[in-house]
């Protein structure tokens, strides 16, 4: 048998392959490493200086101040994390009975100490931010019901997504309006009844807001499911009609993200309380995030104590993440090539029943938009539009609304530009490898640390600094804060099946222009994402605008705040300003959600 041919001229040796070639183009390392390196710094410097340094430091002070509430913290963690590890694993039966006790009992230890460390007003505020993440999960069940019922649905769905493109701010004021009139209506005017009232308020405020972009998602992906023969059969493989277990175990890469959306929502509910609770029943209806609120402002409470009553908020949302992420990887086909072909499974159409269902649930889900006009043009006793033309005149909206639009726009820019080298270089690292493991749930952990446990100590440097009062730390701060979730929705849209030429691409070197063709191939719908939802995010804060800006970087959503505390007086140029706020969000959803959400969201993150 005769060997490969060679040839050989000037020192230069040439074989032929006598296989066909696969695998990385070229085995090794970089030539230009530090290439990578570097575009990886503005990403990590943004996190590590404005999320990470001021995390230590809250954790810092609060030891300093309330040692008590810190070790309590961590009890519930190990306790926690230990028992949800006991109930997932078969141990040996003597190992199990032994170790249920001790999870339990620090569980039950932590619990005991944080009562009595956050005292009564804090630990029930606390109770109802639970009840706020209880609602949460309750809630993504609903949306993967109604997913289910409307997935042969075309467009009667579509009215659902509009609420995830207004604030809440906006949903605040939206529906303290209709429980305000539906309270005079009943003839409500018991303060108990109220209270009541009003919590009803919230909770439908935020459902509205969560719940058609939630059921458009997983609608998305019972499409995609479906679609596939492997997966349609194994999730109809028990003929039932509804397979919530099978269905939620291949639904899971979107749960997660959805399910981290939802659950940091939940656990800081912020401005809806402030904006649509009146002030006498704030204090009895609040929740964990507007008591630190009202601990961080109070010149005589110490830091330290606000920055310990926020680390539950982040042990809380810290456990429902991780509880999320745990096998996450078991069903690793991508979803992006599918996600949008509706028409595919499309079967015997809408039956009656359920099409007037879905239309009822569209009416109602553009019955707040609708109430904010009526209001908007009952002004002065008569209808007009005297209430949205002094809010075009009002030289202070048009400044807000300025100042909102250039930082959103910058910060999306930077979390765009600054996550991509990021997302291409652990895309690369091989997803059953340990640095693949820790990047994710590093990544994950900083998606959904609470602004209440890093905004103290950056507020306090701006303030040292005399930097409050400029859009850049608005800017800055808010680019840190969407890095995270948006690196893992990149590196999940980049990731390719090991062995495919696409795998082979992007572990193979590569120029500047070769990487930016990759990126742009696999992860166009994902960067259209995350550069939506970012300005849909930025447009719409309310809390770091609180604490951040100063007086010559108000957001829109602090004027209209300012105004609600005449809120009876104020009615028509409240919903005319929430009008005209929301205007430009939900265009820019309702224009990108097939082409850029729908297959960038769910072409899954943890592949």
């Amino acid at each position: 048998m005769t060997g490969p041919l060679d040839y050989q001229a000037n020192g230069l040796r040439l074989e032929l392959a006598t296989r066909r070639m696969s695998g990385p183009l070229v085995a090794g390392s970089h030539p230009r490493r530090w290439i990578g390196w570097a575009t990886g710094l503005p990403a990590t410097l943004l996190t590590v200086s404005l999320v990470v340094v001021p995390v230590v430091w809250t954790v810092v002070i609060a030891v300093r101040a309330k040692p008590l509430v810190v070790v309590a913290c961590l009890l519930v963690a190990v306790g926690a994390v230990g028992a949800t590890q006991l109930a997932r694993h078969r141990w040996v039966s003597g190992v199990r009975l032994l170790c249920w006790p001790i999870a339990l009992g620090l569980v039950g230890a932590g619990m005991w100490l944080l009562g009595k460390g956050l005292g009564r007003d804090g630990t029930w505020a606390y109770v109802r931010t639970l009840a706020w993440v209880v609602f949460g999960v309750v809630l993504l069940g609903i949306a993967l019901g109604i997913a289910w019922l409307a997935r042969d649905s075309r467009w009667l769905w579509r009215p659902l997504i509009v609420p995830f493109g207004i604030s809440a701010v906006v949903s605040g004021v939206a529906f303290r309006l209709i429980f305000q009139f539906g309270g005079d209506w009943l003839g409500i005017d018991s303060v108990a009844v109220y209270k009541w009232w009003f919590r009803a308020m919230l909770g439908s405020a935020f459902l509205w807001t969560w719940l058609g972009f939630v059921t458009g998602l997983f609608r998305a992906g019972i499409l995609a499911v479906e679609a596939d023969p492997v997966r349609a059969g194994y999730l109809h493989g028990d003929g039932k009609q509804f397979p919530f277990r099978r269905l939620f175990e291949l639904l899971r890469p979107v749960v997660l993200i959805v399910g981290l959306a939802v659950g940091v929502a939940a656990a800081r509910v912020f401005d809806v309380v402030l904006i649509g609770v009146p002030g006498s029943l704030q204090y009895q209806i609040d929740s964990a995030t507007v008591h630190w609120w009202r601990l961080a402002v109070d010149p005589g409470v110490d830091p330290g104590v606000a920055a310990a009553y926020g680390l539950p908020l982040a042990v809380l949302v810290g456990f429902v993440a991780w509880l999320l992420q745990t096998n996450v990887r078991r069903h690793r086909t991508s979803w992006a090539a599918q996600a949008g072909q509706e028409g595919m499974v499309a079967r015997d159409g809408l039956g009656m029943r359920r099409g007037l269902g879905m239309f009822t649930v569209s009416v109602l889900a553009l019955a707040p938009i609708g109430w904010l006009i009526v209001v908007a043009l009952r002004d002065r006793g008569g209808f007009g539009f005297g209430a949205v033309t002094r809010m075009f005149r009002d030289p202070a909206l048009v400044r807000s609304l300025e100042t909102t639009a250039w930082v959103a726009s910058l910060a999306t820019l930077v979390v765009v530009t600054a996550a991509v080298p990021v997302a291409y270089r652990l895309a690369a690292l091989r997803p059953n490898r340990p640095a693949a493991g820790i990047a994710v749930l590093t990544l994950v952990v900083l998606s959904v640390l609470p602004v209440q446990s890093y905004l103290g100590p950056v507020d306090a440097f701006i303030d040292a600094n005399e930097l409050s009062g400029t859009r850049i730390p608005l800017i800055l701060l808010h680019a840190a804060a969407g890095l995270p979730i948006a690196i893992l929705v990149l590196r999940g849209a980049l990731l390719a099946a090991p062995g495919t030429p696409a795998a082979d691409a992007l572990h193979g070197l590569a120029g500047p222009g070769a990487i930016v063709r990759r990126v742009l191939h696999s992860a166009g719908p994902a960067l259209g994402a995350v550069a939506v939802l970012e300005f849909i995010q930025v447009w719409n804060d309310f809390v770091i605008g609180l604490l951040i800006s100063g007086a010559g970087a108000t957001p829109w959503s602090l004027l209209l705040w300012g105004g609600a505390r005449q809120f009876t007086e104020n009615s028509a140029q409240l919903a005319a300003g929430s009008l005209i706020s929301a205007v430009l969000p939900v265009v820019l959803l309702v224009l990108t959600w097939r082409r850029w959400l729908v297959p960038g969201l769910t072409g899954g993150v943890l592949r």
